[in-house]
């Protein structure tokens, strides 16, 4: 069940591998920048930047997960599949763990690229990647499109409308930094980190030295993602297909 949950969304092929190419294009982009530069093009400076090479793939995640939830509704099958018997949080779950999978497999060609790209391009020594420095680096580049893919899942759960869960998701993650922002300069830079943008860029860099710590940041995100996945959970049980 889960792997056909993974080939429905794989097939879409719009969304993810326009998602695969845009987050793989990002990284060529970074790469020819550096290396018209001077100074290491690859190395641990590479690695470094892929919190920020990973905004482009966390937008397209956004589409994916939109979909994954919103699709079948929409399209009129979840009636069928639940005419199955199949129970419907295990339906549910399945979309949830299905599109989570292939929001990673999305991002493995950008993040295979980012790694070669960093022992292979230009470095000093003293910028060898190590193998913590590869392993930071690929959670660093994942967790944002990993997060609000599953946001998106969750609200395209929600508003059963293709068109509806992808503007509302899109709006909601970019929104969301813009919020994020105005709450850290008016209001609160610690109330802000627990905001669910800028916990993940803290959970995502292992940022030790921000407002909140790195144990708080990824509760927060827990926090964040059992309300949304369980107000689409809770609309998925309540509805008539």
């Amino acid at each position: 069940m889960l792997g056909s949950e993974i080939r429905r969304i794989v097939g879409r092929r719009g969304s993810f591998w326009s998602a695969v190419f845009v987050g793989f294009a990002t990284v060529v982009i970074v790469i020819i920048v550096r290396l018209t530069q001077s100074g290491d093009a690859g190395g641990t400076e590479l690695l470094d930047a892929a919190d920020p090479m990973s905004i482009p793939a966390t937008l397209m995640a956004v589409l994916v997960g939109a979909l994954a939830g919103s699709y079948d509704t929409s399209q009129g099958t979840m009636r069928y599949l639940v005419m199955t018997g199949v129970p419907r949080r295990r339906l549910y779950g399945t979309r949830v763990l299905g599109t989570a999978i292939a929001t990673i497999l999305c991002c493995v060609p950008a993040v295979v690229l980012m790694i070669a790209g960093a022992y292979v391009l230009r470095h000093d020594s003293f910028s060898d990647p190590s193998l913590s420095a590869v392993v930071g680096a690929v959670w660093a580049y994942c967790a944002n499109p990993l997060v609000f893919g599953l946001v998106s899942v969750a609200v395209g759960s929600l508003l059963h409308s293709n068109g509806a869960a992808i503007g509302v998701s899109l709006g909601f993650s970019l929104g969301g930094a813009i919020l994020t922002g105005l709450i850290g300069s008016y209001v609160s830079e610690t109330l802000a980190s627990y905001l669910l943008p800028a916990a993940t860029d803290i959970a995502a860099q292992l940022d030790s030295t921000a407002n909140i710590s790195v144990a708080a940041a990824f509760a927060a995100i827990v926090a964040w993602l059992i309300a949304f996945l369980g107000a689409g959970l809770m609309r998925v049980l309540r509805d008539e297909y």
